[in-house]
């Protein structure tokens, strides 16, 4: 049993190995080919570059106005994180400690969550967001960003679940009220799963395409994916600066992965298995 098993993660932790190599080359690729020419690149595509330069990055930031764009995803992104942070911890914690009339079905809820996708509700979300004027406004996406919280809750219910009641009853001895124990002692404990909770979601926040197009309409309030798009959709003309803006777009999360690697694993392991 033990050695197939030993046979099985060897052929897994090969097979990671390739997926990784393989997609830093792929990187390495598109930030080679993005100091390219447009014209040398398609006369030349696998041959020796005739120059290499950061003209398109300049055009990028002095004449795309890229930093516009990345400072709205960044708002977005950093504004949805603390919203669907809070609401979820919160809604988290009241399931796992406390009894009510239906709780299994509440957790059932949230599981099922995680199978519809937003575009599912994009009209009446429009429609909502039209009534109380935030179409065109940032807001509107970090509203509905923020609502996603079916992963998360269902992390760190299982994480509060495990903690031992000595925790909340001694809180509880030492006159802390409920939100005092929250705030002070139970979300710091939770602290790993929330880092995981906020890394592997300001992926999806940050990528995100549809939501952006659907309610930002002005060019000062799109995002970086938005800007993507538009010279992605003609390729072979933009083929210089659509590989410059993604090597851009890229950066903030592959830095996020790279810094916080070890705490994602940490928060998986401890909010997704439950003792």
């Amino acid at each position: 049993m033990r050695k197939k098993q030993g046979i099985t993660a060897g052929v897994v932790k090969l097979f990671m190995w390739v997926y990784s190599i393989a997609t830093f080359a792929m990187l390495l690729y598109l930030v080679y080919n993005s100091l390219r020419p447009r014209t040398d690149f398609l006369s030349n595509t696998f041959g020796k570059p005739a120059s290499l330069g950061l003209q398109s990055y300049g055009r990028l930031i002095t004449q795309d106005h890229f930093f516009r764009y990345f400072c709205n995803s960044v708002i977005i992104l950093a504004a949805s994180l603390v919203l669907l942070i809070l609401i979820s911890s919160i809604t988290a914690y009241g399931i796992a400690r406390f009894q009510f009339p239906l709780k299994r079905l509440v957790r059932v809820f949230f599981l099922i969550g995680m199978m519809f996708p937003v575009q599912l509700s994009v009209v009446p979300l429009f429609l909502v967001m039209n009534n109380i004027k935030l179409v065109d406004n940032p807001l509107s996406v970090i509203l509905i960003s923020s609502a996603g919280i079916s992963l998360p809750v269902f992390m760190l219910t299982n994480f509060f679940e495990k903690l031992p009641k000595e925790i909340y009853e001694s809180a509880i001895m030492d006159g802390a009220g409920q939100w005092t124990t929250f705030f002070r002692i139970m979300f710091p404990i939770a602290s790993p799963v929330v880092m995981s909770v906020c890394i592997t979601t300001s992926v999806g926040i940050w990528n995100q395409f549809f939501l952006p197009l659907i309610f930002l309409k002005s060019d000062n309030n799109k995002t970086v994916p938005l800007l993507v798009t538009k010279y992605t959709n003609n390729l072979l003309r933009n083929v210089d600066m659509s590989m410059a803006v993604s090597v851009l777009s890229t950066i903030p999360i592959l830095i996020l992965f790279i810094i916080f690697s070890n705490r994602i694993i940490e928060g998986v392991t401890e909010g997704a298995v439950k003792g």
